[in-house]
């Protein structure tokens, strides 16, 4: 069963996220943390860098993973999921750039790329605390909706969906990257905790989606985190407008 919350506001749903990776830090100062991009977790991040610069958070102890980045975007091109983070939180953080991982998608042999990023992670104990988005097709990092999903990390497709709805982060829709390396759902599942964060009336329809779902449907991957014991999706009002509370 998925635990919901509710807040009034965007900033609101955002300082309550930085707050359940502050708590988990408190008890973890090694935190190994997998994070999104995208619109949603910026107010997510600018608190979590607020907290770092206050003295509220030490993060220079933690160890971060992109959950997933572009193909063939270098670490540092300006679009990448990596700058992304470094931009709205390493430097603030000052989370040393030993200490953050991102998939190197300029390898040559992507598939054993992927099956190094994944022992990374298993080297590290997997995750204490993933945060996560959702598309508005029910995806989950890059793993979208398919009959069959692989379970560790691995390369990716990008359906015409969702590349459309990342066509306004790029000059043009010819702009956005047709494939990504992405963690699988089972390396998802293996984190210790999740948090999901959902905010704006266009996630509303995939949160009613999230909120009435009882049963995994490969067809929708974030029913697969009704596997979890510890689930918490965070969202504010307009993203649960539709909920039947």
């Amino acid at each position: 069963m998925l635990n919901f919350i509710i807040t009034e506001t965007y900033s609101a749903m955002s300082i309550l996220a930085a707050n359940r990776v502050a708590a988990a830090l408190i008890n973890k100062p090694d935190l190994v943390m997998a994070m999104p991009t995208g619109g949603t977790p910026v107010g997510m991040l600018a608190e979590m860098s607020r907290m770092a610069k206050e003295g509220e958070a030490d993060f220079t102890k933690t160890f971060s993973f992109n959950i997933d980045e572009y193909i063939p975007l270098a670490k540092d091109d300006p679009q990448s999921y990596y700058s992304f983070l470094q931009h709205h939180f390493y430097q603030h953080a000052h989370i040393p750039t030993e200490n953050t991982f991102v998939p190197d998608v300029q390898a040559a042999d992507l598939t054993a790329e992927c099956i190094r990023y994944e022992q990374i992670i298993v080297d590290h104990g997997d995750f204490d605390i993933t945060i996560l988005g959702i598309g508005h097709d029910g995806h989950i990092g890059f793993n979208e909706p398919h009959a069959t999903h692989s379970s560790v990390c691995h390369l990716i497709d990008l359906k015409t969906e969702t590349i459309e709805a990342n066509t306004r982060f790029f000059a043009s829709k010819d702009d956005v990257p047709k494939q990504a390396i992405t963690l699988g759902m089972g390396t998802i599942l293996r984190s210790k905790e999740i948090v999901l964060i959902a905010n704006g009336v266009s996630k509303a329809a995939v949160m009613k989606q999230l909120y009435d779902c009882t049963r995994i449907d490969p067809l929708f991957p974030a029913s697969f985190l009704l596997l979890h014991p510890n689930v918490t999706v965070i969202g504010d009002r307009e993203a649960a407008s539709l909920f039947n509370l």
